[in-house]
């Protein structure tokens, strides 16, 4: 699998088709389509979340290891495990798990939970991985990693910009990185990470 992908969260229609094509264009051969097209909400009137109680994640997990028997997919895995459930996982899985797809950049590193899953095979795709958008600024104080100074002082060290060196980390701690962008610029930015130099710098 590609390290350096491209997500498409909640983009639709010709915006999508262009940030593909572009991509491809420029190299990119790992596209991350979570989210693509409109799905109903998640919440019942009250607000609460409304989930089928009767089927448990093994049942769930079991299901796509048919799909993988019957040769319609490759791999499979999950997205947002903490180290319980990939534990739990692992223990009832005959086809284990592929790849665990959360978030993780620098200000949320999830070290345990990357080194965990790393230990037992399973690749780490780091969705957000430059800190997100305004969802996260209440939790980190700025609205991606791309605002801290600590990033900035780094990037016109190297030369590079803040994403770049961003980006270069996740790489380097063996994580797949996806980050979401519909501008040409940034695509062009941000995939050449894999060739640049590493920034030496060790992240607590």
């Amino acid at each position: 699998m590609p390290v350096v992908g491209l997500g498409v969260w909640r983009m639709e229609g010709k915006e999508i088709r262009d940030l593909v094509i572009n991509a491809l264009n420029l190299g990119y051969r790992h596209f991350d389509c979570a989210g693509v097209g409109r799905t109903g909400s998640a919440l019942d009137e009250d607000g609460v979340l409304e989930i089928d109680t009767t089927i448990s994640l093994e049942t769930t997990w079991h299901a796509r290891e048919e799909l993988v028997s019957m040769g319609l997919v490759r791999s499979i895995g999950n997205s947002n495990y903490d180290i319980c459930l990939t534990r739990d996982c692992l223990a009832y899985s005959k086809v284990k798990p592929a790849v665990n797809q959360t978030e993780t950049h620098p200000y949320f590193q999830r070290e345990s939970l990357v080194k965990f899953c790393q230990k037992h095979g399973i690749c780490v795709t780091a969705h957000t991985p430059l800190g997100g958008a305004v969802a996260n600024s209440e939790w980190f104080g700025s609205v991606s990693c791309l605002d801290d100074p600590v990033l900035k002082n780094l990037a016109e060290k190297y030369k590079k910009t803040a994403a770049q060196v961003v980006l270069r980390w996740g790489i380097k701690r063996n994580t797949v990185v996806i980050p979401k962008t519909s501008k040409l610029e940034r695509l062009k930015e941000n995939f050449p990470v894999l060739t640049l130099s590493s920034p030496k710098r060790t992240w607590t």
